[in-house]
């Protein structure tokens, strides 16, 4: 049976455990702040406090991130983005606990100590995580767009920070540049991590779990920043700061961001392209670009030079691919184009064109004719008795009788002419050759169906009724107004006439499909 306590915990709504977790987090910041105005900043119990808080944190934000990715995230990229966050976790908290031991220990004395491999671990994981997450919610262009524009976000505030405060600190700094080397490396990948978090949420929406990314990112690049300020400073890094209570929150976030994961899976909506998030790297680009240039008039300084640098690749890289996807898109809707042409003008059964593009190449052929002067002959083909197919051997042997039929009065016809399904079992041959005659098209045509069809198997002898006109689409146009559009008139006249040649024909001409058993 379940504890009073946790029948409790689950009667609280989602926003109250949501309140009672921040509470508790909230706690026990108060109570190191209180418990180092006790005994001391950089005392051995305010240090060995210190150190233990933000390991269990970081270890408590593994072991949920961990338990979140295995019950509720779905497997994918998904998931592999959750346990990269939770190995990060696990790696800082491991390089906490050297930390501790050496700073209980008085053993730090450099820039770099034996926890920085653990941190450079958390630091590589972290980044490592946020784009398998954005690369798996905006694949293949827009998944690499964002990538760009994350490193163009981060690179521009980078800039900003080092021509404000971090530039200078440096020079100040009684370090070798190779020493600064894996405490510089911290808050400019901590910048990665959080600018690709901001373009997630700017291009792809915010969620609950976001919006913990976006704070925890936020508090674990001010921490490290605060960090790399102290181990610049004349005094060095001192246990007790701004840096370890944010450090704290971070990896708080990240624990209750785990626990209140929801456990349906997400649907992801569409970027939407005329967001405020498209323009975020850019708008960023400004301020780092004048100050850039300020820094570079008074003084050399070669990484503001490389970063000014690097933003220009990233940005002629974004407009490739802007460039790239647009061609894309035009080759698509070329591509969708071609295909409703098809679609509006074959018939979907036996490939022929159909009925509308029989009549738009009926007019072609006329207002071509009516410059020159040529003759055009169409013919009505109509099968006889087609029923009887349907009703003997069924709609499938019907169908495949029809497109028989059609094959072969395809292969009789140039490719400048035109066969068509007028519908039904009817179909319509425009002849465009002036030199043709009527009668000749309908013995050519009853030539081709004259072998049998084999359909479901079951040899089918078809017969049709065939009628052709040739006509001179001038001889026609007489006697109409000289204003008015004469070509629909001509098709229609010359349609009508191949029509009610072909009922003659029919009327007179009574031949079964048969069917031999």
């Amino acid at each position: 049976m379940r504890t009073w306590s946790r029948r409790g915990w689950d009667a609280l709504s989602a926003t109250g455990r949501l309140g009672a977790d921040f509470g508790v987090l909230a706690a026990v910041l108060v109570g190191l702040a209180v418990a180092q105005s006790l005994f001391g900043r950089g005392s051995t119990t305010s240090l060995l406090l210190f150190g233990v808080g933000e390991a269990v944190a970081a270890f408590l934000a593994a072991g949920l991130l961990a338990r979140s990715a295995w019950r509720d995230v779905p497997s994918g990229w998904a998931r592999r983005s959750w346990v990269l966050l939770a190995s990060a976790c696990g790696l800082w908290g491991t390089g906490q606990v050297v930390y501790t031991a050496q700073d209980v220990l008085g053993l730090i004395e450099d820039a770099t100590t034996w926890a920085d491999g653990p941190f450079l671990g958390f630091s590589l994981a972290l980044v490592g995580s946020g784009l398998v997450h954005l690369w798996g919610r905006a694949r293949s262009h827009l998944g690499l767009a964002a990538l760009l524009d994350g490193l163009l976000l981060g690179t521009a505030l980078l800039t900003v920070v080092w021509v404000g405060w971090l530039g200078e600190a440096v020079r100040l700094s009684s370090f070798r540049p190779a020493e600064l080397v894996l405490p510089l490396s911290y808050p400019l990948l901590d910048l990665v991590f959080l600018t690709t978090t901001i373009i997630q949420m700017a291009r792809l929406g915010a969620t609950r779990v976001g919006v913990f990314c976006l704070v925890a990112a936020s508090a674990q690049t001010l921490a490290d920043a605060v960090y790399v300020y102290g181990v610049l400073a004349q005094g060095g890094f001192a246990t007790g700061g701004f840096s370890d209570f944010a450090w704290i929150v971070a990896f708080g976030t990240f624990a209750i961001g785990a626990r209140h994961h929801p456990h349906r899976p997400r649907v992801d909506r569409a970027p939407s392209v005329g967001s405020l998030g498209w323009f975020v790297p850019y708008l960023a680009m400004g301020p780092a670009t004048v100050l850039g240039a300020v820094r570079l008039w008074a003084t050399s300084d070669r990484l503001v030079l490389v970063a000014l640098l690097l933003m220009a690749v990233l940005v002629m890289g974004r407009q490739f691919l802007a460039l790239d996807e647009h061609r894309r898109l035009l080759l698509t809707a070329e591509r969708q184009r071609r295909q409703l042409d098809v679609l509006a003008h074959v018939d979907p059964l036996t490939g022929l064109e159909n009925r509308r593009r029989f009549s738009e190449r009926t007019a072609e052929a006329v207002r071509s004719s009516l410059r020159t002067g040529g003759t055009v002959v169409v013919a009505f083909v109509d099968l006889d008795r087609f029923k009887a197919v349907n009703d003997t051997l069924g709609h499938a042997a019907g169908d495949e009788l029809l497109r028989g039929v059609a094959a072969r009065l395809r292969a009789c016809v140039r490719e400048e002419d035109c066969a068509a399904r007028w519908g039904g079992d009817e179909f319509a041959v425009l002849v465009t050759d002036p030199q043709a005659r009527a009668d000749a098209v309908v013995d050519r045509l009853r030539a081709a169906l004259t072998e049998p069809f084999t359909v479901e198997g079951t040899v089918v002898q078809a017969s049709a009724s065939i009628g052709a006109v040739r006509e001179e689409p001038r001889a026609l146009a007489t006697g109409r107004p000289d204003d008015a559009d004469l070509v629909p008139a001509v098709v229609e006249a010359l349609l009508a006439a191949a029509d009610a040649r072909m009922y003659v024909v029919k009327r007179a001409h009574r031949g079964p499909v048969g069917v031999e058993q």
